[in-house]
C-alpha cells in the first residue's frame, strides 16, 4: 500500500509540475519553438493541429475582450489560451502592458498559434510526450534528423488529469447553483468512463491524432449521439417517439454552457402544411453574466431524452410525413454575448475601439455560422 501510495503521488506531482501557472521562462533555445519548425519533422500531428480549436485558442472571439479585461484577467485566461510565458509575454507587449521579451527564437506572430506544441510538449527548454508505442518502436519523426536531442517520455500524456487545468474550474471557484463553467473532467471522473479509465485521449485524440475534435465537429458527435424516430399505435391514437441518447460521450452532453442542441419533431400534412409538434433544448443555459442559470437539460453518460406526440387517427391520417431534426449550435452563448456587446459599441472607450471592434465583429460572424444541422431523421405511413 504504501508504494501504491507513494506512485499517485509522484503521478499528481507531474501534472501539477507541468501545468503549474504562471509558466516559467523556457530559458535560451537551440531550437524553434515555432510549431512549423517542429512539423518539419512531426509532418502528421502538424497538419492535424492546423485545423485546430486549439490552434485558434487566440482567435478573434477571445482577443476582442481583452483590453476589458485588464492586463491581470488577460494573464489568468491566457495560461490556458497561450500558456508559454514568451507567447503570453508577445500578446501582453501588444497590448502595451508589457515589455517586448528579448529571446529572438520567441517571434512576434507566434502567440497568434494559440494552444501550439510548446504549450503542451515544451519545459525549462525540454521536450516531453507520451511513451512510444511498442517500447522505443513507433516512428514519431519523418527523419532522421531530432534537433532537441529526443525527448522525457512521460505516460502521464495519456491520462486525463493532463487536460484537467484548461478544462477543470479550480475548488476555489464560484460556482452557479451548485456547479462549475468548466467541470468537464469532473463529470468524466463521475462517470462510468472516470472509474474504467477511458481516457480524455482516448476520444479526443484517438490514435495520438492531434485534432481534439468536439462539439462543433458533426463526426466526432455521431460517435458519441443516438438518435431514432418511431411511431407507435397506441389504442384507437397514435404517439410519436424522438428520442436522443448519450450513448458514448464521456461526461454531459454538452458538457459547458457554450453550446446548445435543438430537437425538434415536425409532421408535414397531405395537403402540404408543416407544423412544429414537439420541440426541447439541451444545454445549460446561463444569463449573460454567468450568474444564473436558467435551465440544465444536459444529458449524462448514457441517459437519454424523449419527445413524445399523441395523435388522435383523424391527426395521423392527414400525416405525409414525419422529421426529427437535430440542430447543434457550438457557440451558443458566445452569439448572445457577443451581440449584446456589439449593440453597445459605441459606448466602449475610443482608445480601446481600433483592437476591440474589429475583432468583436468577427467573433460574431464565426459564432453565426457555427451553427449546423446533425441529423433529420424522416417517417413516412
Amino acid at each position: 500500500m504504501p508504494y501504491a501510495f507513494l506512485t499517485y503521488c509522484k503521478e499528481e506531482e507531474f501534472h501539477q509540475r507541468h501545468w503549474a501557472f504562471p509558466l516559467e521562462s523556457q530559458g535560451s533555445l537551440s531550437v524553434e519553438p515555432d510549431p512549423a519548425s517542429c512539423g518539419s519533422c512531426h509532418s502528421k500531428q502538424f497538419g492535424s493541429w492546423k485545423s485546430t480549436l486549439h490552434s485558434r485558442a487566440l482567435g478573434p472571439g477571445f482577443l476582442w475582450q481583452l483590453p476589458r479585461l485588464g492586463k491581470h484577467s488577460t494573464e489568468k485566461c491566457t495560461n490556458c489560451h497561450s500558456p508559454n510565458l514568451e507567447t503570453k509575454n508577445i500578446l501582453l507587449s501588444r497590448l502595451g502592458w508589457e515589455e517586448k521579451i528579448q529571446d529572438p527564437k520567441w517571434k512576434p506572430g507566434i502567440e497568434e498559434n494559440g494552444i501550439q506544441c510548446a504549450s503542451c510538449h515544451l519545459r525549462n527548454g525540454k521536450i516531453y510526450g507520451p511513451i512510444p508505442k511498442n517500447g522505443t518502436s513507433e516512428r514519431i519523426v519523418e527523419n532522421s534528423n531530432i534537433p532537441h536531442e529526443g525527448f522525457i517520455p512521460k505516460k502521464e500524456f495519456e491520462e486525463a488529469e493532463f487536460c484537467k487545468n484548461c478544462h477543470q474550474s479550480p475548488n476555489t471557484a464560484k460556482p452557479v447553483n451548485g456547479k462549475f463553467l468548466m467541470d468537464t473532467y469532473g463529470q468524466w471522473k463521475r462517470s462510468e468512463f472516470g472509474k474504467n479509465k477511458i481516457h480524455c485521449q482516448n476520444c479526443h485524440m484517438p490514435d495520438r491524432n492531434h485534432e481534439w475534435k468536439g462539439i462543433s465537429d458533426p463526426e466526432m458527435v455521431s460517435r458519441g449521439i443516438q438518435t431514432s424516430l418511431n411511431v407507435l399505435a397506441s389504442g384507437e391514437n397514435f404517439e410519436v417517439v424522438a428520442e436522443l441518447k448519450n450513448s458514448g460521450v464521456g461526461h454531459l452532453f454538452p458538457s459547458y454552457s457554450v453550446p446548445k442542441v435543438y430537437l425538434e419533431v415536425w409532421a408535414e400534412t397531405k395537403s402540404g402544411k408543416r407544423n412544429k409538434i414537439s420541440e426541447k433544448i439541451l444545454g445549460w443555459m446561463l444569463d449573460l453574466e454567468l450568474q444564473t442559470e436558467i435551465f440544465d437539460t444536459r444529458l449524462s453518460p448514457g441517459e437519454a431524452t424523449l419527445l413524445k406526440t399523441k395523435l388522435t387517427r383523424q391527426e395521423f391520417q392527414e400525416i405525409r410525413k414525419i422529421q426529427f431534426v437535430v440542430t447543434v449550435d457550438p457557440k451558443e452563448y458566445y452569439k448572445r454575448m457577443f451581440a449584446d456587446n456589439w449593440k453597445f459599441k459605441d459606448t466602449f472607450p475610443e482608445n480601446t475601439k481600433p483592437w476591440v471592434l474589429p475583432y468583436l465583429k468577427k467573433a460574431l460572424e464565426e459564432a453565426n455560422s457555427s451553427k449546423y444541422e446533425f441529423a433529420r431523421l424522416e417517417w413516412k405511413p
